[in-house]
Parts: structure tokens; sequence; C-alpha cells
């Protein structure tokens, strides 16, 4: 039954094409054009639209990825010059504290590290060709690194001063109390052979004393971050912050040559040599 419902239905349609179509072809030419030209704006409309909407959001899309790639660039500049500026204020601060010191200094630069948190040598891009020898010591503006432990022609290793086998002379700048800083495990700083009863305190800045002929006095080692008399010992326990950021300095200067009456007028101040 549905199929004979469909059928007929279908056949009017034919039929209601048929007649529409000759009254169609019955009508004036200039009546047919228009009816043709409104088929074709009806039937074409939306597909016109969707071209137009694709174009324009092609366009957008060009726009968006220009916009995105001129923020990216405009980052990396930026970048680049913050990174600038810092390494100009970093360097003025070099110049700064090169032409504040008598002593004889050596700009190098890290060009090596060894892997670890804390490494015991550095690489830096300065040799005997530049006046560089071993033992001679190594410091930034904040304070001593360490002392060459080898030099190349061009290139040389820095001990850096976490490594346990450096001991250096040091006194408190304030009290005067001589003593021996030195890593016992790579990673800290301490201040030894303070007997107990000597008068050091958290804050005090500890400097090298210019006993044993390798570094100037008055270099800054660090400050006293602990202090604590270990019970049976008799020795004070000082644990030492060391100034110098050891871990991320770019730069460093080499003491190439410590003027002697330096030394001599240091140790005269503390009394003689120990």
């Amino acid at each position: 039954m549905s199929r004979r419902v469909e059928g007929f239905k279908g056949f009017w349609v034919w039929i209601l094409v048929l007649f529409i179509s000759l009254v169609l072809h019955g009508l004036p030419k200039t009546y047919q054009n228009k009816i043709a030209s409104l088929g074709r704006t009806v039937f074409f409309s939306p597909f016109l639209w969707i071209d137009s909407q694709y174009d324009i959001l092609r366009d957008n899309l060009a726009k968006l990825i220009r916009a995105e790639r001129e923020l990216a660039r405009a980052k990396l500049e930026i970048q680049s010059l913050t990174e600038a500026k810092i390494e100009n204020q970093r360097l003025r601060r070099l110049l700064e504290f090169k032409e504040n010191t008598d002593y004889d200094l050596v700009l190098a630069e890290v060009v090596g590290r060894k892997v670890g948190r804390f490494p015991s040598t550095v690489v830096i891009d300065r040799g005997s060709a530049d006046g560089v020898a071993r033992g001679m010591p190594v410091i930034t503006p904040d304070g001593v690194v360490g002392k060459i432990k080898s030099a190349g022609v061009n290139s040389s290793v820095v001990q850096i001063l976490l490594d346990p086998s450096i001991r250096i002379s040091a006194i408190d700048q304030r009290s005067r109390v001589n003593g021996i800083v030195r890593s016992p495990d790579g990673v800290h700083l301490v201040m030894e052979q303070v007997p107990v009863g000597e008068d050091v305190a958290p804050g005090d800045r500890i400097v090298t004393s210019g006993y044993g002929g390798v570094f100037p006095p008055g270099l800054l080692i660090g400050y006293v971050s602990e202090v604590s008399e270990p019970e049976g010992s008799m020795f004070k326990k000082i644990e030492v912050q060391p100034a110098a950021k050891l871990n991320r300095f770019e730069e460093v200067f080499v003491l190439v040559e410590i003027p002697q009456d330096s030394i001599f007028g240091e140790r005269t101040k503390n009394g003689g040599s120990r």
C-alpha cells in the first residue's frame, strides 16, 4: 500500500515539474532570463557565502600566523636585550673592580666546567701566554674562587675553593682570630684550628691572612654562618658561607702579580708570621 502511495506522489511530482517547465517555456525570453538569474542566485548563494567565509578565515589565519611570528621575534629581541643588559652590568662591575684594586689582574672567561652542582675545577680561556701560572689566586668581585691548578698556553684549570685539597690561611676581619679555611666534603666551607674561647661570631667576614704566600691578605673568603663548641673538643666548629658564587660564575680574575708590600704590611699588622 505504501509503495502505491509513494508511486502516486511521484507521479504528481513529475506532472508538476512538467507543468512548470511548460509554463516557463511559454514565458517571454526576458522573464525566462530573470527567473534563471533568480534561480542561479538562490542555488549558488550558499556556495558563494561559504567561499567568502573561507577567504575571510584564510586571511585571518594568515594574520594570526604573522602576529605570532612577530610576537616570537619580539620576545627573542627582548630576551637578547635583557641578556645584553645583564652582561653589560656584569662587565661594568668587573671593570670597576679591576680599576679599584692595586693587584695586577687578568680577566678570564670560564669555558669549561666539571659536571655537578659543586664542581671542584673549571677551565678558563687564559694561560701562560697571558702571564698565568700554577698556584696563582683566582677571584671575582664577590670574593675568592680558588687558585690555578695547571696552566697551558691559552687555557688553565682552576681549582675551586670547595676542593678538599685547598687550605687557605684566613683571619676573622673583626676579631683578628686566625684559622684555616677548607672544605671537608666538597660542599661546605669550615674554618678550623680556632681554639674554644676565641671571639668568632656569625656574620663575621673571613678574609685571607696573607700567610703561605699564595693569597694576598684581605681577600674576602666568606661569612661565618654558624659557630659551635663541640663537647670535648679543643677547637670551635665554624661554618663559613662562601662570598663568591662558586657554582655559577662566568668570569674570573687571575692575580698574576701580588705587591709584596701588601703581604708584609698585613703580616706586621697581624703581629708576625705563623
